[in-house]
């Protein structure tokens, strides 16, 4: 059974800058049972700004899988996924692709300033 997964590129900074998010996957569909990654190009995350995954399930909400650090540490929050960070890219890995990981997933960020606005 194919099982599709769907990105989406989620910007929220504050203030004006440099700081972007380039997502290169629009649609992947994968077999159950085999791994899938997803990447975020981030340009200029500055050293205390994170880059969050988000899935969303048609119906539901947002659920936050994990958030990677600037310098790549990443505080995970669902035990099947796990952090990629190369260079400038913050991705994630589904080791093992199952129905329930069907859904989009969004890739975001935001100064530590607690003061968002979504461009």
């Amino acid at each position: 059974m194919l099982i599709n997964l769907c990105t989406v590129v989620l910007i929220m900074i504050h203030g004006v800058g440099s700081l972007s998010l380039k997502q290169p996957q629009k649609v992947l569909v994968k077999q159950k049972g085999k791994s899938v990654s997803f990447k975020c190009e981030v340009k200029d995350l500055g050293s205390s700004n994170y880059v969050h995954w988000y899935h969303k399930k048609d119906g539901e909400t947002f659920k936050r899988l994990l958030y990677i650090s600037h310098s790549g540490i990443a505080t995970n929050e669902a035990k099947d996924i796990v952090s990629e960070k190369n260079g400038n890219s913050y991705g994630i890995k589904l080791k093992e692709t199952k129905e329930e990981h069907a859904g989009m997933y969004y890739c975001a960020c935001w100064d530590g300033s607690h003061s968002e606005r979504t461009l």
